[in-house]
């Protein structure tokens, strides 16, 4: 049965049960713009009766931000005769309600729970293996455990080379990747982490994933090139207006662009509504003492502010506070290297 023999691409999924997820999608975009395929295959995920696919479309639907469309997939495979479908079914509960931050805005407390969560579902197959070990590995991002995401890493791909459905191999791949760009960007890696970070920006078709990859790529810019970074934050902003995504046109605006206007010197026209990055800004405007006015009404100062503060201050002490804060609590050395170079300078001129 040809597409063209069929009136929709309902009917086109039900009478060919027997094609994977992967060829209907492969099928839907040879007729089909990028944005409209991934729509059409949202909706056919929900309309299919093969075991298999029911299981796939979880990840193409969590994957893609279809996270509506997740919840009455995790209810279709609930309710199914099939063991593993259930299974599935659990494992993608607990990664969309940590997307969600259903466990509120701690996220230190919300991540230990969904690691206690996933590890109570048995991991016979590759494929949970697999899922379980990506969990954990955001989990410890949003931890700041950054030396726990290589392991995990290493486990995951192990796991993808022994899956055999095309999509499923393809969607976390692409979910690997990003850890990756994390794990090197923490770890000062830059060109591995750029590596990796432009191989998601060509495969894949996930607005949101674009906009969260141009953001990252912009901060890693930070030591080498204000208009690589500024293109990266740009194009981030662009992609997050024209989708309406308030969230992230928010963090580019008051945060992201700012820091990165502050650190190069260029803030003719930049402004931010988060008091850290007016102090940031004062500083590189050279008005130390709003800077310092600022930063000196906190009652608690994050490492950032630290470096903020301390630059302004020439305090070396501060200054060393940021760097061990990166370095023993963050396991951040991208970061680190601020205060470093800070400190650098200090004893240049002493």
């Amino acid at each position: 049965m040809s597409v063209n023999q069929v009136n929709t691409w309902e009917d086109f999924i039900v009478n060919n049960e027997e094609l994977s997820l992967f060829h209907v999608f492969q099928m839907v975009k040879l007729t089909e713009n990028a944005e409209s395929a991934l729509h059409i295959v949202r909706d056919l995920c929900l309309q299919s009766n093969s075991d298999e696919n029911l299981r796939i479309g979880l990840e193409f639907l969590y994957s893609n931000g279809f996270l509506a469309e997740l919840k009455q997939l995790i209810d279709i495979n609930r309710s199914s005769q099939n063991k593993l479908n259930q299974k599935w079914a659990k494992v993608y509960q607990i990664m969309r309600n940590r997307r969600l931050k259903v466990r509120g805005n701690n996220k230190y407390e919300a991540s230990y729970y969904y690691l206690d969560e996933i590890n109570t579902i048995e991991a016979d197959e590759v494929e949970i293996q697999c899922l379980r070990d990506l969990l954990r590995i955001f989990c410890y991002f949003d931890l700041k455990q950054y030396n726990k995401i290589g392991k995990y890493s290493d486990q995951v791909l192990s796991a993808i080379q022994k899956i055999d459905n095309l999509m499923l191999k393809e969607l976390l791949a692409v979910r690997l990747d990003e850890a990756f760009v994390i794990y090197h960007w923490k770890r000062s890696e830059m060109i591995l982490a750029r590596k990796f970070g432009y191989r998601i920006l060509n495969t894949t078709h996930n607005w949101r994933k674009k906009i969260d990859i141009h953001n990252l790529m912009a901060l890693g810019f930070l030591f080498d090139s204000y208009e690589q970074a500024m293109y990266h934050a740009k194009v981030a902003l662009e992609i997050a207006t024209q989708q309406a995504f308030l969230p992230a046109v928010k963090g580019l605006t008051n945060f992201t662009i700012p820091f990165l206007s502050a650190y190069f010197g260029r803030t003719e026209g930049v402004s931010s509504s988060d008091k850290a990055e007016q102090a940031h800004l004062a500083l590189a405007r050279g008005d130390k003492e709003t800077c310092i006015s600022i930063l000196s009404s906190f009652e608690t100062l994050s490492p950032f502010q630290k470096y903020y503060l301390g630059k302004a201050t020439q305090d070396e002490s501060l200054l060393r506070e940021s760097y061990h804060h990166f370095i023993h609590e963050n396991n951040d050395y991208f970061y680190a290297r601020l205060p470093l170079n800070e400190l650098t300078k200090l004893k240049v001129t002493q």
